[in-house]
C-alpha cells in the first residue's frame, strides 16, 4: 500500500458540522466518518482488487467460426463451429484464490489508511489543544510579571525603590511577552492545520485537552491490519507461484456442423475437433522464476511486519505507561503553582526575599505547568502510535 500523503488528505476535506465553544477530541474526530473525503479517497486499491477478482472469476468467451468454400461451380462446403477452452487446467481456480487473497489484503490496507487518517486528525487536534493551553499559561505568566513590574515602576517613581529592580522586572516582562508571542504563533499554525481538516470550525472554538486513556490491557498483535494484510499478500504470492507452475493448458474444444452441397445433393454432418498448445519451448519459465522471488519477498515482509508490529506495540505501551506516570507527577508538582506565586510575591513585597528569588520562583512555578503540558503532548503522541500499530481506535470518535 502506498504511503498516505498528509497534504493530499488535507486537500480533500469536506464540509463538516460547525463546533462553537469548547470542542472535545471526540467531537473533532466524529467528522472522520465514511463520507469524509479523506476516507473516500482511500478506496482505490480495494476497488482495483475487487475488479481483478471479478475478472479472475469470469469464464472465457466461446468463439463462433464460419467459413465457406466453393472448389468448383457445383460444389459448396460450409462449416459452422463453436470453439471454447474449458477452465479445467487448475489455473482458473488458483487465479480466483489469488484474487481473493488480494481483495482481503486490500481491505486490511484500507483499515490501515483509515487509521492513518485518524492518527493525523488526532495529532492536529492534540497540537491545537496543547498550543492553546501553552498560550494560556504564558499569558498568565505575563499578566503576573506585568503586574509586579507596574508596581515596581510606581515604587521607583515615588522613591520607595531603586530603578534597578524596575528595569529587571521590565526585562522579565519583555521576555515573557516574547515567549507568549512565540506560543501564539504556534497556536496560529495549529489552528490552520485543524481548519484544513475542519474548514467550518467556529471562530470561537476552544479545544479541550484530550484525557489520557488507560494503557491497553491486551495488545493482540495478530489482529493488527498490518499483520493480516502482510499474511494475505504472502498467501497471494504463494498462490501466484503455484499458478506460474501450471504450464499445461486444457485443449480448446470445437463442435459444429458441416454442410456439403454437390450437384444438387446436400449432406450435413457434425464436426468435432480439439486443439492443444504443446509447451515445448514456453513453459512459463520467466513467470515461475519471478513468482518464486516474489513469494520469498512476501514471506520476508510478513516476518518483518510481525516483528516491527510487535515491537511497536510493546514499546508504545511501555513508553505510554511511563509517560502517564510522568504526567501524574508533573501535575502534582504543578498543583500548588498559584500558591507558590502568591507566597513568593508576598515575601518579596514584605522584603523577606530578593527580586532574584522572586523571579526564580515565578520561573520554576510556570515551568512546572509547561513541563506538564509537554509531557502530556508526548503521552498523547505515544497513544497515537499504539493505535497506529494496532490499526484500530482505542478511544471514542472517528473511524474504528
Amino acid at each position: 500500500m502506498r504511503k498516505l500523503s498528509m497534504w493530499g488528505l488535507l486537500a480533500l476535506t469536506s464540509a463538516m458540522p460547525v463546533h462553537a465553544g469548547d470542542v472535545t477530541e471526540e467531537q473533532f474526530l466524529a467528522a472522520a466518518g465514511e463520507n469524509h473525503a479523506a476516507i473516500r479517497a482511500l478506496g482505490g486499491e480495494l476497488a482495483q482488487a475487487e475488479s481483478e477478482r471479478r475478472r479472475a472469476g469470469t469464464l472465457a468467451n466461446p468463439r463462433l467460426e464460419f467459413w465457406r468454400e466453393e472448389p468448383d461451380a457445383v460444389s459448396t462446403l460450409t462449416n459452422w463451429t463453436v470453439a471454447w477452452t474449458p477452465p479445467l487446467d487448475g489455473r482458473f481456480g488458483l487465479g480466483k484464490q489469488a484474487a481473493d487473497a488480494s481483495v482481503a489484503a486490500a481491505r486490511e490496507e484500507l483499515k490501515l489508511g483509515q487509521a492513518e487518517v485518524r492518527r493525523e486528525m488526532r495529532r492536529a487536534f492534540a497540537e491545537w489543544s496543547v498550543a492553546h493551553a501553552r498560550a494560556a499559561v504564558l499569558s498568565r505568566r505575563l499578566e503576573r510579571i506585568t503586574k509586579l513590574a507596574t508596581q515596581e515602576r510606581h515604587r521607583a517613581r515615588v522613591g520607595a525603590e531603586s530603578g534597578l529592580s524596575a528595569r529587571r522586572l521590565g526585562l522579565a516582562e519583555a521576555e515573557a511577552r516574547a515567549d507568549l508571542r512565540e506560543a501564539e504563533a504556534g497556536r496560529a499554525r495549529a489552528v490552520a492545520a485543524v481548519r484544513a481538516w475542519h474548514p467550518e470550525l467556529a471562530a470561537d472554538a476552544v479545544p479541550l485537552l484530550p484525557p489520557l486513556a488507560p494503557p491497553p490491557v491486551e495488545a493482540a498483535v495478530g489482529t493488527s491490519p498490518a499483520v493480516t494484510a502482510a499474511e494475505r499478500r504472502s498467501e497471494q504470492a504463494q498462490l501466484a507461484q503455484r499458478l506460474g507452475g501450471r504450464f499445461w493448458g486444457f485443449p480448446t474444444l470445437t463442435a459444429g456442423v458441416q454442410r456439403i452441397e454437390e450437384a444438387g445433393v446436400v449432406r450435413t454432418a457434425p464436426l468435432f475437433a480439439a486443439s492443444w498448445s504443446l509447451p515445448l519451448f514456453d513453459r512459463n519459465q520467466a513467470t515461475r522464476a519471478e513468482a518464486q522471488v516474489q513469494a520469498e519477498i512476501a514471506a520476508a515482509r510478513l516476518a518483518q511486519t510481525r516483528a516491527l508490529n510487535r515491537a511497536g506495540i510493546e514499546g508504545g505501551v511501555g513508553a505510554y505507561t511511563s509517560l502517564l506516570t510522568a504526567v501524574e507527577e508533573a501535575a502534582a508538582a504543578a498543583a500548588d503553582v498559584e500558591r507558590v506565586i502568591d507566597a513568593a510575591s508576598a515575601a518579596y513585597g514584605a522584603g523577606e526575599q530578593s527580586l532574584t528569588d522572586l523571579l526564580d520562583a515565578l520561573g520554576a512555578a510556570f515551568q512546572a505547568r509547561l513541563r506538564e503540558l509537554d509531557l502530556k503532548a508526548q503521552a498523547l503522541a505515544a497513544h497515537r502510535e499504539i493505535e497506529a500499530a494496532l490499526g484500530r481506535a482505542l478511544t471514542a470518535g472517528g473511524v474504528r
